[in-house]
């Protein structure tokens, strides 16, 4: 039996992750599950701090460049849809690329004749819209943390999809039952489960490719409005912001300096080793009912073989919402069960996740 798999099918695999493989429609009803289910275990897996953060103290303020339109913020909806409150909401200034809605938060206390860092935030699927309001996550939160913007001060990109983080000339690969068994085994279950529920490409979407690579060009469009420092972009992101995080560092491994996925995946046609020398700390949950931990444990073990720098933390009865405590991540704890294992000797130690990706520099 062969299954061609589109655009449109790998917008779909990216944009619901393993969970589309086990409900028939793999739509509405696993949008809402991967919603809720991220909502509630948010607040289990947290380590402690508010979810919510301390008012911060906004940075000067800046004028709208005639390159990227500024507009206002739909502040009615923020309760509806943003993870965040409104004194977080104020720090981000909504903006707009090419029809593609974004946030940006300046450095605190901006310099304009300094080169900053660039985070490059993804959301997951409870951020997809076109609202500006939902690419702000709970991560973004803490990256507004006033103290963590004196130490680290940087610019934050959040931008926000209504499909996918797929690029436009995202691999298509023909499956068939022998292919499917040079795959690893994790995903040997899922695409046979798939296959066996959905013999036939699903319907035709409003939009068959994702918008990673829009992305891409709206990180070249900060960089010429601003002064960036080039050998720090960052990207991260959780559950669908985890595969569009694995994504990103494989279409363009040269552009990223480090990377934190967390509860992602990196489809099983594109070989890990491409982006063996970006530094990578990994999070997920084992217990992770949504997008199987599986699925970060082969990329670390591919990462392990060819000698690839990247940390991996395992959360030992996690849900999917293992995106709180690893942007909140100080150091392991063995009676939670939380360690981080490293692919090589080339993986910096550093314990604190933001130190870490601070750290992070490319040649």
């Amino acid at each position: 039996m062969r299954l061609m798999i589109t655009k449109i099918v790998c917008a779909a695999l990216l944009a619901g992750g393993a969970a589309y493989a086990q409900t028939p429609n793999g739509g509405a009803e696993m949008d809402n599950a991967i919603e809720k289910n991220s909502r509630r275990n948010a607040s289990e897996a947290s380590q402690g701090g508010p979810n919510s953060p301390a008012t911060n103290t906004p940075g000067k303020a800046g004028t709208a460049p005639a390159r990227a339109k500024a507009q206002p913020g739909n502040q009615t909806g923020a309760e509806k849809k943003a993870e965040v409150d409104e004194s977080v909401i104020q720090l981000y200034e909504a903006r707009e690329f090419q029809g593609m809605p974004y946030r940006l938060m300046k450095p605190i206390d901006f310099d304009p004749s300094t080169a900053y860092p660039l985070i490059v935030s993804l959301h997951g699927k409870g951020g997809v819209g076109t609202d500006n309001l939902g690419n702000l996550r709970v991560w973004t939160a803490f990256l507004a943390r006033e103290e963590l913007r004196r130490k680290h001060p940087c610019f934050v990109l959040a931008p926000q999809t209504p499909t996918s983080w797929t690029t436009d000339d995202e691999p298509a690969p023909v499956l068939t039952e022998d292919s499917i068994k040079n795959y690893p085994e994790a995903w040997r279950g899922f695409l046979q489960r798939r296959m066996t529920t959905q013999p036939s490409p699903p319907p035709a979407r409003a939009s068959a490719g994702g918008d990673l690579s829009k992305a891409f060009d709206l990180v070249a469009e900060i960089e010429y409005e601003f002064r960036i420092d080039r050998s720090r972009i960052y990207v991260l992101g959780h559950s669908m912001g985890g595969f569009g995080s694995w994504n990103a560092i494989w279409a363009k491994p040269e552009m990223f300096a480090a990377a934190i996925p967390t509860a992602g995946a990196l489809m099983p046609w594109k070989d890990p080793k491409r982006f063996a020398n970006v530094p990578i700390w990994a999070f997920h949950g084992s217990a992770d009912p949504l997008v199987p931990v599986d699925f970060t444990r082969e990329i670390f073990a591919a990462m392990k073989q060819c000698g690839g720098n990247m940390k991996y933390t395992e959360m030992q009865g996690v849900n999917h919402g293992c995106n709180v405590p690893a942007f909140q991540y100080t150091g392991d704890d063995a009676a939670k069960g939380w360690i981080t294992q490293c692919s090589s000797d080339r993986c910096e130690r550093e314990s604190d996740i933001w130190d870490w990706l601070f750290n992070q520099k490319r040649p």
